[in-house]
């Protein structure tokens, strides 16, 4: 998360956007890869344009987004391989080789996950999540679920660093012991709520001491710019224009 934080301080013209612009741009976007059908995966691959552009635009490096995308891709592989099972039928033929709606399943649900979570992380990387949450709030999220998000993931690394300090002291209490045991498994994870509820209150305290009254309060913003209007329009232009491409096609291809 610290390493997103950090490359969301860039400066390049995609940072420069108002976070509205790539908000709104992120949402179409992943919209738009989710409302294609299951067996119609060729017609994904032209939104792989996206992630390619953006990053190098904004001086995103791959690395770190393609490490984070490998925690979301064993929940699809799991969905994904079900399919194969369930979904035997033939749904078309590619050189003699006949492609299941397994398959074809499989191969949509992978895609659209890559695409997706990008799309969200490239989001993250170019601008910051407080800005994000303000932008969900004038949008009409309500404040106690902004709240939760901000809070989530500000203290996440509290929560991290908790289990971090509570691991080393086992750690140094069984030298030659690999990880925690299973028969201290539960009485870690106890500690390790009890010191989170202990946490959690004394960071209360210090937020109600500063004036901290529930509601979330971004930091003020100018208003969305010709360029970032621009940039909206460019970008909803180029998304309808590959998707109802593909859907001729497709409804075309039904048709013969």
């Amino acid at each position: 998360m610290d390493k997103l934080e950090r490359l969301a301080l860039g400066d390049s013209a995609i940072h420069r956007l108002h976070p509205m612009a790539k908000l709104l741009a992120t949402i179409a976007y992943v919209v738009v890869v989710l409302s294609f059908p299951s067996r119609n995966v060729s017609g994904m691959v032209p939104f792989l344009l996206y992630p390619a552009v953006l990053m190098p635009l904004s001086g995103t490096p791959y690395r770190p987004l393609a490490g984070r995308l490998l925690f979301a891709l064993p929940f699809s592989l799991v969905g994904g391989l079900s399919n194969l099972v369930l979904m035997r039928g033939t749904a078309f033929t590619v050189g003699g080789f006949s492609v299941s709606y397994g398959m074809a399943s499989f191969a949509s649900i992978m895609l659209k996950t890559l695409l997706s979570v990008f799309a969200v992380l490239l989001l993250i990387a170019t601008t910051s999540f407080a800005e994000i949450v303000r932008q969900l709030t004038r949008m009409g999220m309500p404040n106690i679920l902004c709240l939760q998000l901000v809070m989530t993931y500000r203290y996440l690394s509290v929560l991290l660093a908790e289990a971090s300090s509570m691991f080393t002291a086992y750690v140094l209490r069984a030298p030659e012991q690999k990880g925690v045991k299973m028969k201290d498994m539960g009485s870690f994870l106890g500690q390790l709520i009890l010191r989170s509820f202990d946490r959690a209150g004394r960071v209360h305290q210090a937020m109600r001491c500063r004036g901290f009254q529930g509601i979330y309060h971004g930091k003020a913003r100018a208003g969305l710019t010709w360029s970032d209007y621009a940039y909206i329009g460019v970008f909803a232009a180029g998304l309808l224009i590959l998707r109802w491409f593909n859907l001729s096609l497709f409804l075309g291809g039904l048709v013969g």
